[in-house]
C-alpha cells in the first residue's frame, strides 16, 4: 500500500483533460482497466480525483494489484495512484521503472537485469498493457518482476 507516482502528460488518452467530472473520469478508468481483461479486476474500485487515482479492492493477487496499479498510472492525466489494495496472499513486491527516451525492452532488460535478453520477461510481466515488446514510449512505468 501506499503512493505512486506517474509521468502526468504519458499514456493513454481516457478524457481531454484532467477537469472533467470526477465520476466519469473514475468510471472512464474502472471501464479502462476491466477492458484489459486483468482476471479480478471487477474486485477493484476506481476513483479519480483532480490527477490521483485511489483503487481499493480485497482479494487479488500482488501481481494482478501492480498491474491494475500501473494500468491507472498509464493513463494521460493520472500523476498519482494511491493503493488501497489489501492481497489474497502477500507476495514479493515488483520493481517498477519509468521508461526513458531511447529505451528498449531489451536496454530496460539490460539495465535492471544486467541481462538484454530477458527483455520478453519484463514484456510478459506487463501484458495486456504491452500489445508488442517494441511499443513502448517515454514516461510510461512498467513493472519489472524479480
Amino acid at each position: 500500500m501506499g503512493l505512486f507516482n506517474f509521468v502526468k502528460e504519458a499514456g493513454e488518452k481516457l478524457w481531454d483533460s484532467v477537469t472533467g467530472e470526477a465520476h466519469d473520469q473514475s468510471k472512464k478508468l474502472q471501464e479502462h482497466i476491466t477492458k484489459l481483461g486483468l482476471p479480478g479486476s471487477d474486485k477493484v474500485d476506481v476513483k479519480v480525483e483532480n490527477d490521483k487515482a485511489t483503487i481499493t479492492g480485497d482479494a487479488i493477487s500482488q501481481e494482478l494489484k501492480e498491474k491494475i496499479l500501473v494500468a491507472a498510472g498509464n493513463v494521460a492525466g493520472i500523476t498519482a495512484v494511491e493503493d488501497n489494495v489489501n492481497v489474497a496472499e502477500p507476495a514479493k513486491e515488483a520493481r517498477f521503472y519509468t521508461v526513458k527516451k531511447g529505451d528498449t525492452l531489451s536496454a530496460v532488460s539490460k539495465e535492471v537485469y544486467g541481462d538484454a535478453s530477458k527483455y520478453n520477461k519484463i514484456f510478459e510481466a506487463n501484458k495486456p498493457m504491452l500489445s508488442h515488446p517494441d511499443k513502448i514510449y517515454p514516461g510510461q512505468t512498467l513493472r519489472i518482476p524479480d
